[in-house]
């Protein structure tokens, strides 16, 4: 493919350590396949990091990691797995027909309501015998998305009381009771989450309910707060991938680089059109180069809206100009000498002036905000690229 998202492994584990100097206990999230990336290609640099914990969406991931898991047995690769218990935690729903798979396999699954509880519970009931059902209990502190909420807490209690771990039925062993904060930045708002899930840790302690562990951080705690909300784990994903989970700058390292090539020079006459309908006009005798990617790559259309957007040719700043294509870009030559068809153009990341050294750079925030969106956005939409590992 002309287009490829290079992926370097050295800023993956820098951003890491970063991590853990403010919590070494962390969950890592590569769910949606790894947004984006490729479990294939994140979890193993991961191991190789002393990585053991692993949050998923789906079970179709979980199932991807034990694949990847049993290739290391077969091909030898002990130096990931001597003297280390994976696991894995799933944090959305996970259909009732796929609890085999789960109990069989020690997956944890996230509980957040009665109906899915009732479910899980009912085929525990019929289907099995002396076995255990790991869970994670997702409490509702404030982002009202998934999650028991402070009133259903007793409720849920007198449920779950019946399958306790030392309970002659089915067990349930519950692993740890969190919750997820909505606007980290916001300390007012972030406050009163707290308060609302240290109270419901309060009631689950009062009444005797048995856990291991509490998780509130993500990314944006983690970074806003230090260790204040450490508990004990944090649950990790856009900082690992160089993300930046605030509104400033806290020093991750860019962890991908896309970059596609220049098809096709052209010479357009001021006042021609380009690309398609009547906007992209040129208000000069232009030199308009053709780049091989569009929004089929996950470039995203809502680009083509700003005035600001640009990628790198040679180390410079070039203008995209028209609208986007399925599978192509316009971008502004004009000003730029000695290029070529098949010149690297970078998308994201970054590229060294061939004339004055100075490295220019693209990042995952200046895109999101180019399309009018958030940076997650940005690197999800770019699954469908061919990736390599640096």
């Amino acid at each position: 493919m002309l287009v490829n998202l290079e992926i370097n492994r050295e800023n993956l584990k820098r951003n890491l350590e970063k991590i853990r100097s403010i919590n070494k206990n962390i969950i890592c999230v590569i769910k949606d396949n790894a947004y984006g990336l490729g479990i294939e290609n994140i979890f193993p640099i991961l191991l190789e990091n002393n990585c053991n914990y692993f949050a998923v969406a789906y079970i179709e991931e979980a199932i991807k990691i034990g694949e990847i898991l049993k290739n290391f047995e077969k091909e030898k690769k002990l130096n990931f797995l001597e003297n280390r218990k994976i696991k894995i935690m799933a944090l959305n729903y996970i259909e009732p027909k796929n609890l085999k798979y789960v109990i069989e396999n020690n997956v944890e699954l996230t509980i957040f309501n009665f109906s899915q509880l009732s479910d899980y519970l009912k085929i525990l009931d019929k289907s099995f015998e002396n076995t255990v059902l790991k869970i994670h209990i997702k409490v509702n502190s404030g982002m009202n998305r998934l999650g028991f909420d402070e009133n259903e807490i007793l409720e849920l209690i007198e449920k779950i009381k019946k399958y306790e771990i030392n309970s002659k039925n089915n067990k349930l062993e519950i692993i740890s009771i969190f919750s997820h904060i909505s606007d980290a930045e916001n300390q007012i708002e972030t406050e009163k989450q707290v308060e609302k899930y240290e109270n419901i840790l309060k009631i689950v302690d009062k009444n005797d309910v048995k856990y291991q562990y509490k998780h509130l951080q993500a990314s944006p705690l983690l970074f806003k707060y230090g260790e204040k909300y450490n508990y004990d784990f944090a649950r990790v994903g856009m900082a690992l991938y160089g993300m930046e989970p605030l509104s400033y700058d806290v020093g991750l390292l860019d962890v991908i680089t896309v970059k596609s090539q220049i098809i096709n020079v052209r010479n357009v006459k001021k006042n021609d059109k380009i690309s398609y309908g009547s906007k992209g006009i040129v208000n000069r005798d232009s030199k308009i180069g053709i780049v091989s990617i569009g929004y089929a790559h996950g470039f995203q259309k809502q680009i083509e809206n700003s005035e600001e957007a640009y990628v790198l040719v040679n180390g410079k700043k070039v203008k995209i100009v028209g609208e986007i294509c399925m599978d192509m870009i316009f971008i502004d030559l004009t000003d730029i000498e000695n290029v070529e068809v098949n010149d690297e153009v970078v998308i994201v990341g970054s590229q060294k002036n061939i004339e004055n050294g100075i490295t220019e750079k693209i990042t995952l925030r200046q895109v999101a905000k180019w399309a009018g969106t958030i940076q997650d956005d940005v690197l999800t939409k770019f699954s469908g690229i061919k990736k390599t590992v640096d």
